[in-house]
């Protein structure tokens, strides 16, 4: 009597539970698909590596106060992306040097372009105050600009140098000439502009810059 009883109230209890799992169009069950957490690598305060998942990486770093930082999206070899724990006094240390390579990575591609100018030995003086014009308007729009004079073989390097002379003087104050440099009958040198301390984002024809004579 009293297994009856048990058995019905079982019966009853069961009966009462919400049904959770899935059935199939031919009434079977259907199992839950089981998730599974994508694999980092995890590095820890001490450099040790670990293989983990995200979310167990974030416990660890919850726990002992530290922070998560994701230093690399995907590793080439294991193709997992690659987090570290660091500590407040890391991670600001991390955030200056980065702040810092962004910098010098800006003031390194400051430079947009190059244009190349060939003159004659021989030029004259309206001419080439002409073209110094021309140079210091390139230079202003942050144009580096490689000047090549061209001569006769058995030409003194007089009239190479008075060029030279008269193009850095009236350039002094928007460029820096740089590696000159006779290479037989032409004389070779860049002018750089000089840095601007807050240079605007243009969108000029870098594309129709390269390698083009003016």
């Amino acid at each position: 009597m009293i297994s009856y009883l048990t058995l019905t109230r079982i019966t009853k209890f069961l009966g009462c539970r919400p049904i959770t799992m899935k059935i199939s169009a031919d009434g079977k069950d259907i199992p839950k698909k089981k998730v599974f957490q994508a694999r980092i690598t995890l590095i820890g305060t001490d450099d040790s590596v670990s293989i983990t998942d995200l979310k167990s990486a974030q416990n660890i770093s919850t726990r002992r106060e530290l922070k998560l930082v994701k230093i690399q999206d995907e590793d080439t070899k294991t193709r997992r992306p690659v987090y570290k724990l660091m500590t407040n006094a890391e991670y600001h240390e991390e955030e200056i040097s980065k702040r810092k390579q962004k910098q010098q990575d800006k003031e390194n591609n400051f430079i947009k372009g190059h244009k190349l100018l060939t003159l004659s030995s021989r030029i004259a003086e309206h001419d080439l105050m002409t073209r110094i014009k021309k140079i210091g308007k390139l230079l202003e729009k942050q144009f580096e600009v490689r000047v090549v004079i061209t001569g006769e073989e058995s030409e003194t390097n007089s009239n190479y140098d008075k060029i030279y002379s008269t193009i850095e003087r009236n350039l002094q104050s928007n460029g820096n000439l740089v590696q000159k440099r006779q290479k037989g009958s032409a004389l070779k040198f860049q002018v750089l502009p000089l840095r601007k301390s807050s240079s605007k984002d243009s969108s000029s024809n870098k594309n129709d810059s390269d390698g083009t004579a003016i």
